[in-house]
């Protein structure tokens, strides 16, 4: 643990910020008024931005419509999977629907490989013969198909998240649902799996990665780096309302496993969680919240050693996704969503994790998906889901 480091809880001015709803037009939001006693992640859940080799990027997530109106009169959930291409030079969101089916597309994830193809993949009510299915699509970065929507990777399986790694695409999902225990009693997934596509999304091979009577897992993330892909999931722990962090590092072109399954924590506030892929230093950031709303962050090598660990961070927003700058001085700055209304700016290096400060912004975070990058040395920006729409905050974090 990393004692170094230095709480500022004094407010910081934000400098830029800017909300933008998915609207259709001002009137579809005058008429839209979102009933916000039902679950946000029914209006819209799951987003991720990629970068393009022409140094934009693309924002992909799941929305009810556009804007987005929660559940059906039925109590069902309606996602399709939008995108937007964002200019960082001037972000403005411009929603296109590019997978519409019956049922719900969601959460949406996304990776893209070395050759610039883009999976997306989604839980999926659609055809699926056992309630739900992992599904995928693959697109080129213009966003034009390369392997058409509708793709199953299991049939009742459902939660799957995504990384590339050079030119694979690795999906990792849940599968089975065991009733009882959990967040609100709702139950837990039982087991979770990878299966393993090229760049073009033809399947390679499927593994099991945590499979069996005597653990109950579920909530699959992965990220990739050019070599491998850390997986990281939580393990319900019984007669608690904590999980445990398990982790376990895959090597797609051996097809094989660098180390068995690991516990990095005990004592998960379930949901609160995240890994990325650090490029510049070659390492995995994986960060969280415990179960007494205090943050954790940890640095992990290929080979699935940690490095570094602090357990002194503040609390990570669920479903939120840092935003990673570029290397300055051996170091990497990393700004992430804190609860309720954070950012925590971070320092990164080989040698460890320390927290900078705590900025303060007008901006309350939802726990349906949030997604950041750095646009310049000193802006962030990010792309967050909620009822009333996705909306844009951009900070100066100096």
């Amino acid at each position: 643990m990393i004692k170094h480091h230095s709480l500022s809880f004094a407010l910081v001015i934000v400098v830029l910020f800017q909300a933008s709803l998915l609207t259709a037009s001002s009137s579809a939001i005058a008429q839209q008024s979102p009933d916000h006693s039902q679950d946000s992640r029914s209006f819209q859940h799951g987003i991720d931005i990629l970068k393009l080799s022409n140094d934009r990027y693309v924002l992909i997530w799941a929305s009810s419509g556009n804007p987005p109106t929660g559940e059906d009169s039925e109590g069902e959930w309606t996602h399709d999977v939008y995108y937007s291409f964002i200019n960082p030079l001037s972000p403005q969101i411009k929603p296109v629907k590019i997978i519409a089916a019956p049922g719900a597309q969601e959460p949406a994830s996304s990776a893209i490989s070395k050759d610039a193809h883009i999976i997306v993949t989604m839980e999926d009510a659609y055809q699926a013969k056992n309630g739900l299915a992992q599904t995928y699509a693959i697109f080129d970065s213009s966003m034009k198909p390369v392997k058409k929507y509708q793709n199953i990777v299991l049939d009742g399986g459902h939660s799957g998240h995504v990384a590339a790694v050079n030119n694979h695409f690795v999906v990792f999902y849940s599968e089975g649902w065991i009733d009882g225990g959990g967040v609100d009693n709702l139950g837990s997934g039982n087991d979770v799996l990878l299966s393993l596509y090229n760049s073009k999304g033809h399947f390679l091979t499927q593994k099991n990665v945590a499979v069996g009577d005597h653990t109950r897992d579920w909530w699959p993330l992965t990220a990739g780096s050019n070599t491998h892909a850390l997986l990281l999931w939580q393990r319900y722990v019984d007669s608690t309302d904590y999980a445990k962090l398990i982790y376990r590092v895959f090597n797609p072109v051996t097809q094989s496993w660098v180390n068995g399954s690991t516990e990095l924590v005990n004592g998960l506030k379930y949901y609160h969680y995240t890994v990325q892929y650090i490029s510049s230093l070659d390492l995995f950031f994986v960060c969280g919240t415990y179960k007494n709303n205090k943050g954790f962050g940890f640095l992990i090598s290929n080979d699935g050693n940690v490095i570094a660990q602090n357990t002194l961070l503040p609390p990570l927003v669920r479903e939120a996704k840092p935003a990673i700058s570029l290397l300055e001085n051996g170091k990497v700055k990393i700004v992430y969503p804190s609860s309720p209304d954070r950012l925590a700016v971070l320092s990164i290096s080989h040698s460890g994790i320390q927290l900078n400060k705590i900025m303060a912004v007008d901006f309350h975070w939802s726990y349906s998906g949030t997604t950041g990058i750095f646009l310049n040395k000193k802006t962030v920006y990010f792309a967050s889901l909620s009822a009333d729409g996705i909306k844009q905050l951009m900070v100066d974090i100096n």
